[in-house]
């Protein structure tokens, strides 16, 4: 009897083994059920050789608490399992973290959302990708009809690998009809970026303006640089090119718009011809103006209705440390109601040595004006700067807060009503069509202006939301409303800079003193109870 009560005793063994093979091996092979079924036989032999002796056991006090203790246990794992059902049939996430990391951004959702055609995202590798699929399940999510997402393994599928020309695992393809676009990695801006080069028709060219001392879009070893703007904008799938106005002559007709990003030297007359022509004919100018620096556009801006201040903008509420800059770089946060800045409230956006705006009048001109952003009441447009030193002075200096954003347009077919009601007035014969006509650029003429140009270069593009409001206004002037967003968001680096020392004291506190008070104080309950 002894021995049969020793053989049984490896029954609970055999099924902890059983587990663990199954569980490293992953195949529900033989050696597993024999393991398993011949462990619960064991088991219940043990369990019928013993009986008397759990019988007796039972009736025990402790038996009891162990069966009060064991049924609670129960009782838990039942409602955790019920819980978990639910989460699984009726899926619902929060997204805490302070940028909203682990949701989709708002231009994720309204490229997706508003896909007509059908686009498929392949993934071709064997090994599983949690984060990508739970990913591509947000995607899917809001468009099921239109967007798609499966996973291939191109070694089970060599024929739809060699088709997509496929050669290494790991790659993500996404396909639309005959368009295909290979994502660098596996995350939103990227997936997001390819949906949108292969849903649209790269027709549209954004200009640069040189010769000027203008920000360099090839310049991507310089702070000062517009590569990294260059590279943001042709994501939106645009072409980007530079123009030399004196040497073009014209602005090419597939001129989308037209960028003067920080001109340092007059632009000529026969440049500033060549851009009010542009303009008036339904053209897209986004200008960026710095401080201490005549770009020649005066009378320009003034037919747009904008005023630009000779000052520099000073911040004293010292944010601009937050960023390691100074005073001389001020914050927006206040934005006015329009398409390029509607998704940035709430938002930051910083300008490093910026001039200020204004709206203007002007009797002969049909152009309207208005502000976009400003800075808070605790800045001035400082217009004496004596050896780096600001302060505000009310009679020279302009009060807080200031504008740092102006953006004008023109109608061309209420231009055109405006002009044919005024030959009919001077008794000249007017076109009866002339209020239908539009502009070789478009039907409505659109300006940006803004006071600084080192907000969107290589250095200060990805700081707070400044890349969203350059591509924003690059998008609206291109027409492209429906790219205006608030864009993927970069994760935040949170982690703990830790001394020697501190790591040490870590060590000690979570590896020995928190398990040896533990410890300590189960061994005193232990005692007392042993006593009492």
């Amino acid at each position: 009897m002894n021995v049969l009560k020793s053989i049984a005793s490896f029954g609970p063994v055999l099924i902890i083994l059983a587990y663990v093979w199954y569980s490293i091996q992953g195949v529900w092979d033989y050696r597993v059920q024999i393991a398993l079924y011949g462990g619960l036989i064991l088991t219940l032999a043990m369990a019928a050789l013993n009986f008397e002796q759990l019988k007796a056991g039972l009736r025990r006090r402790s038996a009891q608490y162990g069966a009060n203790t064991a049924l609670m246990v129960v009782m838990v794992v039942g409602l955790l399992g019920m819980i978990n059902f639910l989460a699984k049939k009726y899926q619902e996430r929060w997204d805490l973290t302070s940028n909203k990391l682990y949701s989709l951004s708002d231009q994720t959702e309204k490229l997706v959302s508003g896909l007509e055609t059908e686009v498929e995202v392949i993934h071709f590798d064997k090994d599983p990708n949690a984060g990508l699929d739970d990913l591509m399940k947000e995607y899917v999510a809001l468009n099921p009809s239109a967007l798609s997402y499966r996973k291939v393994d191109p070694q089970a599928e060599p024929g739809l690998a060699r088709k997509f020309e496929v050669n290494r695992f790991g790659e993500i393809l996404v396909v639309a009809g005959e368009k295909r676009e290979t994502v660098e990695a596996a995350q939103e801006e990227d997936i997001t970026n390819s949906i949108l080069k292969v849903t649209r028709e790269q027709d549209k060219v954004i200009y640069f303006t040189k010769g000027h001392s203008e920000a360099d879009i090839e310049n991507s070893r310089e702070e000062r640089g517009y590569a990294a703007a260059k590279q943001a904008i042709e994501n939106q799938n645009y072409r980007v090119q530079s123009i030399n106005l004196a040497e073009a002559g014209s602005i090419p007709e597939d001129c989308s718009a037209l960028v003067i990003a920080g001109p340092a030297v007059a632009l000529l007359p026969t440049e500033t011809a060549l851009i009010d022509g542009y303009v008036d004919a339904g053209g897209k100018v986004l200008l960026l103006l710095d401080p201490d620096l005549d770009s020649g556009l005066k009378e320009l801006l003034e037919k747009w209705k904008i005023g630009v201040e000779d000052d520099i903008v000073v911040d004293s509420t010292g944010l601009g440390q937050l960023f390691g800059m100074g005073p001389a770089a001020p914050l927006v946060t206040s934005y006015e109601s329009h398409p390029i800045t509607d998704d940035l409230e709430n938002t930051m956006t910083v300008f490093p040595e910026a001039r200020s705006l204004k709206t203007v009048d002007h009797e002969d001109s049909s152009f309207s004006s208005r502000e976009l952003f400003r800075t808070s009441e605790r800045s001035w447009g400082e217009k004496n700067l004596v050896d780096g030193s600001a302060e505000f002075n009310p009679d020279v200096d302009i009060e807080g807060p200031v504008v740092l954003g102006v953006v004008s347009t023109l109608s061309l077919s209420s231009a055109a009503d405006s002009n044919g009601a005024q030959d009919e007035d001077g008794g000249e014969d007017s076109d009866p069509n002339e209020s239908e006509k539009e502009g070789s650029f478009g039907n409505e003429a659109r300006v940006v202006v803004i006071g600084d140009s080192d907000f969107a270069n290589n250095a200060f593009l990805r700081l707070q939301r400044n890349g969203d409001l350059f591509l924003n206004a690059v998008s609206w002037l291109a027409e492209d409303e429906d790219l205006i967003s608030v864009r993927p968001k970069d994760s935040e680096n949170r982690g703990v800079q830790m001394t020697s020392a501190d790591s040490r004291t870590l060590f000690w506190v979570t590896m020995v003193v928190l398990p040896g008070a533990a410890l300590g104080l189960g061994v005193l309950v232990w005692s007392r109870r042993r006593k009492s």
